[in-house]
């Protein structure tokens, strides 16, 4: 497996736990998409749950995701991603992320640790959170150090998979609360959309990390 392990998300940002607690508001149904927003007391940025359908293997779900090299192509804002350290046994990465904000913002940057798992159930999840450490910081980004952000597969059938993820993320800096909040809620729709056509592109066998085999 060449190069393979997460993106996330490529700023697919926000807490499963949070969620479970925090009134949600589906912001988003459409073209198969939902995607629900909320919020914690602590912070007025929103967060985000978001689900989709694919007529797919989880398998080939599973491997978009952990494809780094072409995370860029479909992953809304993601500039760069690069593999700092991954353990395919343990089921472990470390990733450094540049995001490419629209001007005249500036971009971020961001270090995330993952971890790759799959339960009793077949259920497989991979969970990132920003660390503050692993990567040098660069004057012209700001850094984020308030990041998390999960993907979980549920295999329906044998070409069906549901596909799920949560983010929040702190963006740091004077951003407009308007606009960030805006663009919570329409970057994981646009992501969602784009990985089904990258999903019709690819026709490789997909080989997953051992820690999910």
């Amino acid at each position: 497996m060449k190069k393979e392990i997460l993106m996330v998300c490529a700023v697919a940002m926000f807490a499963t736990a949070q969620a479970k607690t925090a009134e949600q508001t589906l912001s988003i149904n459409k073209n198969n998409i939902k995607v629900w927003t909320y919020q914690n007391s602590q912070n007025p940025v929103f967060s985000y749950r978001a689900e989709t359908v694919y007529d797919t293997s989880i398998e080939k779900a599973v491997s978009l995701v952990l494809d780094v090299e072409n995370a860029v192509k479909w992953v809304p804002y993601m500039g760069s991603v690069k593999v700092l350290s991954r353990d395919d046994k343990k089921g472990e990465f470390l990733l450094y992320m540049v995001l490419d904000f629209p001007f005249p913002l500036k971009d971020r940057d961001l270090v995330v640790q993952g971890k790759i798992q799959k339960n009793a159930q077949g259920i497989i999840s991979i969970k990132n959170k920003a660390i503050d450490k692993g990567y040098a910081k660069n004057p012209n980004y700001v850094r984020l150090n308030d990041y998390q952000g999960d993907w979980t597969f549920q295999k329906l059938a044998n070409n069906k998979v549901k596909v799920s993820t949560y983010g929040y993320a702190n963006p740091e800096g004077s951003i407009p609360l308007k606009f960030v909040n805006l663009f919570v809620e329409q970057q994981p729709y646009q992501m969602l959309q784009k990985m089904k056509t990258e999903l019709g592109k690819s026709s490789s066998v997909p080989v997953l990390p051992e820690a999910l085999r």
